[in-house]
């Protein structure tokens, strides 16, 4: 057999890419923080609409505590 025909495992990289591994992480903390921005607004979109199905109190109309305001008016629907 000639040396020339031989397979031969090739050797490992001596040095790691440091540019690979800056990307990745820059992607990473990229995609950590627009993650956080969007649970930020989602948390702050539904701030005030939490109900609780507890009793109201005293004097206070359900209604108007929750700002369901029940209209007889005829609603018109635009198609």
């Amino acid at each position: 057999m000639s040396s020339a025909t031989e397979m031969r495992p090739t050797s490992l990289p001596s040095h790691t890419d440091s540019s690979v591994i800056g990307i990745v992480i820059v992607l990473v903390l990229l995609t950590l923080a627009g993650l956080g921005f969007l649970l930020y607004r989602y948390l702050c979109h539904n701030k005030g609409a939490y109900r609780t199905t507890g009793e109201p109190a005293p004097g206070e109309d359900c209604d108007l505590a929750h700002g369901d305001i029940v209209t007889d008016e005829k609603k018109e629907y635009f198609i």
